[in-house]
């Protein structure tokens, strides 16, 4: 359905489970299972055609054209801690947000 990978500061990281070279998932977060609480996220959504691998990992139609998601997660003191990317093909997904008006 959609391919995701994530990125952490080592320094942050090191001695965790997410230095682990497989997928790691943990109950109410990862990053909060050590001690790292993301309080904002800045996201940017761009669209662009798949690359070779993309089209063969996802099985995508002839076409078919990917948002990329990275959405960059900071801390209390606006300090990075993780910056996801995820493609989502466009066949497959609606991008939906809530935003306040405050």
């Amino acid at each position: 359905m959609a391919l995701s990978d994530s990125y952490f500061p080592e320094e942050l990281v090191r001695g965790t489970p997410l230095m682990l070279p497989e997928d790691v998932s943990a109950p109410g977060g990862v990053l909060a299972s050590v001690g790292l609480i993301q309080v904002r996220y800045r996201d940017a959504i761009s669209v662009r055609m798949p690359t070779r691998t993309e089209i063969e990992k996802l099985s995508l139609p002839s076409a078919t054209p990917v948002a990329v998601h990275m959405r960059t997660g900071y801390d209390k003191n606006d300090r990075p801690l993780r910056v996801m990317i995820t493609i989502l093909p466009g066949d497959r997904h609606v991008i939906s947000y809530d935003v306040s008006a405050e």
